[in-house]
């Protein structure tokens, strides 16, 4: 699970930059287009590493519906970006960076749903909660197995929580089984001896 979250490179838009410092948007292009400007003439010196900075241009559209130029940084870009501003400036750029990386880990999965009066969870989020795999081929399998407990929704299959939580069961049937209260065999009565007397006859 966590593997396939981290895969995703964290980024952050000069946009967002200039809001949390408060910086116009084009003055922190034009701090990363003098970054940029730099780093051409160094390219021919590679002993200092400089491939790993590529400064993603992007388009976005404004709410006048024009199309404008935006930067996405990654972390390295972002901490040079900002070892320039002042002390402040850095630090809440530095502190929403470290939320983000926070929040990177954190699977957020869509709140169950009501549907038809059945109440169902999220198909692929609850597999991924509960360690199962999305490239099994068990995964349609489930849903040709037991089409009724099924339901495609424009945001994916759901199911129904009663065969969520009897697919857990089934998986887990050690752990059921840990669960039940002891009982002393010497507590249990399994039959009295009247009606062993008339099992035997």
């Amino acid at each position: 699970m966590t593997t396939l979250i981290n895969t995703i490179e964290q980024t952050m838009s000069s946009r967002e930059i200039a809001r949390l410092t408060g910086k116009r948007h084009a003055h922190v292009i034009r701090d990363i287009r003098e970054i940029t400007l730099q780093f051409a003439d160094c390219q021919r010196q590679p002993k200092f590493g400089l491939s790993e900075y590529t400064f993603k241009r992007q388009t976005y559209i404004n709410q006048q519906g024009k199309e404008l130029p935006e930067y996405q940084l990654n972390q390295k870009e972002v901490l040079l970006l900002v070892s320039g501003y002042n002390v402040v400036l850095r630090a809440a750029v530095i502190n929403r960076w470290v939320e983000l990386e926070k929040q990177q880990g954190i699977l957020k999965v869509p709140a169950p749903k009501t549907i038809n009066g059945v109440k169902c969870v999220a198909y692929n989020y609850w597999l991924l909660q509960n360690g199962y795999s999305l490239t099994s081929g068990q995964v349609r399998a489930r849903i040709k197995k037991y089409p009724e407990q099924f339901i495609k929704t424009k945001d994916g299959w759901y199911m129904s929580e009663a065969i969520a939580k009897y697919f857990l069961d089934y998986r887990n049937p050690q752990q059921r089984i840990a669960e039940l209260p002891y009982v002393s065999p010497k507590q249990l009565r399994l039959f009295d001896k009247e009606e062993l007397k008339e099992m035997i006859k």
